[in-house]
């Protein structure tokens, strides 16, 4: 235990001290309150030791709110909202079916701390030189010693809000965090008997997603669906196995486990600080690094006809029109997955509208009609295309005066480009609601037709101007194509609460359509104006 305490101190200086640094870094950018912050604060011990004492305060309360947070929205908010006449036995069965299906199949599979990637892990292996077990030990006793504290406040603080019986709920967080631990164990075990690291598959970590989501919340329904989360976390003798089973694996874990062969495999990639020829390799860039067939020359036919159309514009428009010849591919790739994944939901939902239509009514539209925010949020092209745009074309003309001062010139030609998807992209989904409406309601019914296409496609101009916007105003990408802005995590932020808020509300699917145009409008008329005054200091390389 003192290998584990003296590791996870240095671990803890490292954070501190990286904490600090980018506090007092962004401290400096504030308008009023940079003035009294100079260069020298970086040198200064006692002050950097006060403020990083202020660092630690923050990050134990930035953990508890995130549990908070999780708690509330994945488990409170859909109890407040969508169940009424309810006794309290039936809502606290409800709460251990979401928080099985969630906290223990969906995270199960999709988090493992062992093979997990992070820029913390790979500045303590491969820079400071810690040894990968020492690490990795440390790491496991911090992160679930967090993970039952934290989770233990928020779930005491929901078993009061329901009046759920105490001791009950803090006994499920304590089984859960050792199913987490089983969880470690097993995805390390099948790392080292197949080589596969089980957290880097999309395919497992989409599929158990949505399987563990749509089993967590169709309780909500007319459905009657058995509440299997809750028969199986109020078995006293399986709680007492996973517990017994977890503190064998946790032992296992800690004292005699080598974590040397799965760390190095998830930073085993060449330093991406130190040399910037290979840092293009890294693991962030290659969703944005172009293949060979991105780079491929047109065909002999449509060469002519696409130099000729480059060379009849001037100035930042044939800059535009060369980089998207050029990168087309490149730039269709993230269209071509969205619009893939609206035909898959084109598909699957009129059939299980069609299925499920005697326990469904319109009310479950309004209802769930803010759901469309968080669709369209992760349908809308933006922020790939602007990483693109920063790799490919902005990074090298970004330390020039001239390219910032004309911001305005090459911003409203990306946002053309950008909203011309986008606006297909939100067409296509409005037609796809609609079918499923018109199966629901067998074709009599097609009022809410119009304010299901007004809302889409108000919210394809929104996240059109959203993602290019913060790029321009805010540019949060680093060199290495990170983003440790706050305030870029400050405003998109605001979007998931917002779509917490519309929830919480309920507002009818008209009001919150004519909410959603009045945004629009304001994001789009303040727009311009943003880039002009702030994206001559801020349009750079950080």
């Amino acid at each position: 235990m003192t290998g584990i305490f003296s590791t996870f101190s240095r671990m803890w200086q490292l954070q501190m001290i990286t904490l600090v640094n980018r506090l007092i870094y962004f401290t400096q950018k504030l308008p009023f309150a940079g003035n009294l912050i100079s260069a020298q604060t970086y040198a200064a011990f006692r002050t950097k030791r006060t403020i990083g004492t202020i660092a630690v305060i923050l990050l134990f309360v930035a953990g508890l709110l995130e549990s908070l947070l999780y708690f509330g929205g994945m488990f409170a908010l859909p109890m407040l909202l969508w169940t009424e006449n309810v006794n309290r036995t039936e809502h606290f069965n409800l709460l251990l079916h979401m928080y099985f299906c969630i906290s223990g199949v969906m995270a199960g599979v999709t988090s493992a701390k062992v093979l997990e990637s992070n820029k913390m892990k790979y500045t303590s292996i491969r820079l400071m030189r810690i040894n990968p077990t020492k690490y990795m030990r440390a790491m496991l006793f911090y992160r679930y010693t967090t993970f039952f504290i934290y989770q233990g406040i928020a779930m005491t603080l929901v078993a009061v809000l329901f009046k759920f019986p105490m001791t009950h709920a803090l006994l499920i967080v304590g089984m859960m965090t050792f199913w987490r631990v089983i969880c470690e164990f097993l995805h390390l075990a099948l790392f080292k008997w197949k080589g596969i690291v089980l957290v880097q598959k999309t395919w497992a970590t989409s599929l158990s997603m949505l399987l563990a989501l749509t089993f967590a919340y169709l309780p909500f329904t007319k459905l009657n669906l058995p509440l299997f989360g809750s028969v199986i976390l109020d078995q006293p003798w399986l709680m007492t196995l996973i517990s017994l089973s977890g503190v064998m694996c946790g032992y296992v874990l800690l004292k005699y486990t080598d974590f040397t062969s799965a760390v190095c495999a998830v930073t085993n990639h060449a330093d991406p600080l130190l040399n910037p020829e290979i840092r293009i390799a890294d693991l962030q860039q290659r969703m944005v690094q172009s293949k060979d067939h991105d780079l491929a020359r047109p065909s002999s036919s449509n060469l002519h006809v696409n130099e000729q159309s480059a060379f009849e514009k001037k100035g930042y428009e044939q800059l535009h029109e060369i980089f998207v010849t050029r990168h087309t591919a490149l730039l269709r790739a993230p269209f071509h997955r969205r619009l893939l994944a609206i035909m898959i939901i084109g598909i699957l939902l009129p059939l299980l509208v069609l299925i499920f239509k005697d326990h469904l009514s319109l009310n479950s539209i309004d209802r769930f009609s803010p759901l469309i925010i968080m669709v369209m949020l992760n349908l809308t092209v933006g922020s790939q295309i602007c990483k693109a745009l920063f790799c490919h074309c902005d990074k090298p003309l970004m330390r020039y005066p001239f390219y910032r001062q004309h911001a305005k010139k090459h911003f409203l030609l990306r946002f053309r480009s950008i909203l011309r998807m986008n606006l297909k992209l939100g067409s296509c989904l409005a037609a796809v609601l609609s079918v499923s409406i018109l199966v629901l309601t067998g074709g009599q019914d097609i009022s809410l037709l119009l304010p299901i296409w007004v809302i889409t496609i108000a919210l394809a101009v929104f996240f059109s101007i959203h993602h290019l916007l913060l790029y321009y105003v805010i540019q949060p990408y680093t060199t290495e194509l990170e983003t440790n802005s706050p305030l870029f995590s400050f405003v998109n932020g605001l979007i998931s609460l917002s779509f917490i808020v519309a929830m919480f509300l309920g507002p009818t699917l008209w009001g919150l359509t004519a909410v959603i145009m009045v945004l629009t409008l304001a994001y789009l008329s303040s727009a311009v104006l943003l880039v002009t005054k702030y994206a001559q200091n801020n349009f750079r390389v950080k």
